[in-house]
């Protein structure tokens, strides 16, 4: 048993309460004179009075000995006595509470680890000692600092109390950055021994399921990883896909891949809803286990699937119409986050298509190839000229896919574009000089427009160097910059390619890929996978804690967005006609009544193998710094000061009967 308190608090207490207690022991009453007739029956209280002085000898007393326990008892409770707890008490405390998806997890009692972590956190600031300040810092896929440092107790249990399950994944890099700099003081860039907070503990209570924690550095203090949960068994879906057929859009796919976390074999059933009533039921059987029980704690992250232990499940529908597809695990698991997950698919659109050039006999006979319901071909300066309705329709562009043949422009309405040697005039995109000793290095063609793509007998013999924004993806790369880059901005997504068929002064051809096969399956992969989220009313998933951006009806400056418990938020909307809305914390579907139409509802999904990995992770650790590992509750420190008062209550009760009895009697 320790005690939190100075020494001095108790000693005061005592100090000012005993001497006083015990001098009224020591007084004698001052009786008042009255005559009587005889002090025959009145002898022993004659004998005190002839005796009676302002002090008297202490005598044996029950009740003073009662009373001076009493006091005991109440210094000890205010000197706050704790029992566990290794290490000594920090004067500062950052509590890191993870709330991410696999915190949801149920666990015995059919508590989820949250609560359980929630608990864990209030027996930590009640075990604070009155020179102890904490702060309180929960995450997910962000971080938020829900109380500064504070000694105020109350304010730390309610900001506790506060804390709410997300869907997200979780990430703790950001909330080790905040806990760090909340923790140094102005002036000092890492921990030192002279700083003002002497003993800097960072408490992470979490699952360990954390995939970026070996990227975490701890460079101030020391970090204490309070593990919580023990449950294993899960069965998730980790992928779905809902598209429209390329050439018969009344046709609709819909592809789930589920995986088995746990460890036993697994036989579910998976159900596809179609706004909301049931459509069609398969039965997976046999889905084999991730690893052993024993196992899983041991293993760092979900890895490749075992063998047998996942499976893809297809649905094939037929409609015409907007809908909602949700597709459901009918099974009771330890999480339930990834049983369910969602999709919207629109209403089919003819795919049509725009070529700009200045002539390219090439990209015409390949457009008239290709299953589209029409394509246009403007001259640059048609495109440039072209009056705005016959470009755009309902806040973006006509065409399901506009393709430029050499030729740069910043007139880009939201849409989907293809480059061939020129890029979109936006910022941090620019093109570069022309580079012809360059060659190609890698590409990705697990990507859907390098698929079934022969990269390696592409031929070309220059093409221009790009300057790409970070958030750009390379497909194909050369050892002088990217060749082939993929970019995504809201409403926008363009597909860049360094060089055009011809020669600067189109007179010769620049690459041999306009005889090549390879050609004809890259134009014809890129309009499916462009167009397919228009034309194949296919929207792309979000995951929770992604921010959802709605293009809304004219002339409106608010927007409601409702949200999958019902609860309804009010959002702005941006000047290019967007409502944005980022707090996707849980998994359904968002509604945006004002959202043009075909826009309304947007679907969140969890589809995460790492958080639905839910074994916790018994060997968790970070990239660099002080860490030690705990079970939850070893190192909690349990205060006393409840019971001593409890006892202190039962010495009145005693004192109050004693004191009674010699009255009555």
């Amino acid at each position: 048993m320790r005690f939190l308190a100075p020494w001095y608090i108790p000693l005061a207490a005592l100090l000012a309460t005993v001497p006083p207690l015990v001098l009224l022991y020591f007084l004698k009453l001052r009786r008042r004179q009255l005559p009587i007739a005889s002090t025959l029956l009145w002898r022993r209280a004659v004998e005190d009075l002839r005796v009676n002085s302002p002090f008297q000898r202490l005598r044996s007393s029950l009740l003073l000995i009662l009373q001076l326990l009493v006091l005991l008892l109440a210094a000890l409770a205010i000197s706050e006595p704790i029992r566990g707890g290794k290490a000594d008490v920090e004067q500062s405390i950052v509590l890191l509470i993870d709330r991410s998806a696999s915190m949801a997890a149920r666990e015995e009692g059919d508590r989820s680890r949250l609560d359980i972590a929630k608990e864990h956190a209030g027996r930590i600031v009640d075990g604070m000692s009155t020179a102890s300040r904490a702060m309180i810092i929960t995450f997910a896929d962000r971080a938020a600092v829900l109380a500064p440092f504070t000694d105020d107790k109350q304010v730390l249990r309610r900001a506790i109390e506060s804390i709410t399950q997300s869907d997200a994944a979780g990430r703790l890099h950001e909330a080790m950055q905040l806990a760090e700099a909340h923790s140094t003081p102005v002036g000092e860039d890492t921990y030192t021994e002279a700083s003002d907070v002497t003993w800097s503990s960072f408490l992470l209570l979490t699952d360990g399921r954390l995939p970026d924690a070996d990227q975490v550095v701890v460079q101030r203090g020391r970090l204490e990883v309070l593990r919580v949960g023990e449950a294993k068994d899960n069965v998730g879906i980790v992928d779905l896909d809902v598209r429209r057929h390329y050439e018969r859009p009344e046709q609709v796919s819909v592809l789930a891949r589920i995986r088995n976390f746990g460890g036993t074999p697994v036989t579910t059933d998976v159900s596809l809803f179609v706004d909301g009533r049931l459509r069609d039921v398969r039965t997976v059987r046999d889905l084999a286990p991730m690893a052993g029980d024993e196992q899983l704690g041991s293993l760092p992250g979900a890895g490749m699937p075992a063998e047998g232990s996942d499976t893809a499940v297809t649905f094939d529908l037929t409609f015409e119409t907007a809908a909602e597809i949700e597709v459901r695990l009918v099974r009771a698991d330890d999480l339930d986050i990834d049983n369910r997950a969602f999709a919207v698919v629109g209403a089919p659109r003819a795919m049509s298509a725009l070529l700009v050039t200045p002539g390219n006999r090439y990209l015409r006979n390949l457009m008239a190839a290709l299953p589209l319901a029409g394509y246009d071909v403007w001259t640059p300066d048609e495109y440039e000229n072209a009056p705005a309705d016959k470009l755009i329709d309902a806040g973006r562009c006509r065409y399901e896919v506009v393709v430029f043949d050499g030729h740069s422009t910043e007139r880009l309405p939201p849409g989907n574009y293809l480059f061939f040697g020129g890029v979109p005039l936006i910022d941090e995109v620019e093109k570069g000089p022309i580079t012809d000793t360059d060659i190609i290095l890698d590409w990705d063609d697990t990507h859907p427009v390098l698929r079934h793509v022969a990269v390696g007998t592409l031929s070309v013999f220059s093409w221009h160097k790009l300057q790409l924004p970070a958030q750009a993806t390379t497909l194909i790369e050369a050892s002088n910059g990217p060749v082939l880059s993929l970019l995504q901005q809201e409403r926008h997504r363009y597909l860049i390619c360094a060089f055009t068929f011809f020669d600067e002064s189109r007179e010769m051809l620049n690459t041999s890929w306009v005889f090549d096969v390879g050609l004809v399956v890259f134009m014809h992969n890129t309009m499916r996978y462009l167009a397919g989220d228009t034309a194949g009313g296919r929207q792309t998933p979000t995951r929770p804690g992604q921010a959802i951006s709605v293009p809304v009806r004219p002339g409106l400056t608010r927007a409601v967005v409702k949200r999958p418990d019902n609860r309804e938020e009010e959002v702005a909307i941006r000047a290019d006609g967007l409502a944005t809305y980022g707090q996707t914390d849980s998994v359904g579907f968002y509604r945006v009544p004002a959202a043009q139409t075909g826009q309304e509802v947007r679907a969140v999904s969890l589809l995460g193998e790492e958080e639905s990995f839910i074994a916790p992770h018994l060997d968790f650790h970070i990239g660099g710094g002080q860490v030690q590992t705990g079970q939850g509750t070893e190192n909690l420190q349990r205060p006393l000061w409840p019971y001593l008062l409890a006892l202190l209550g039962v010495v009145l009760l005693i004192e109050w009967f004693v004191y009674n009895k010699r009255v009555f009697i």
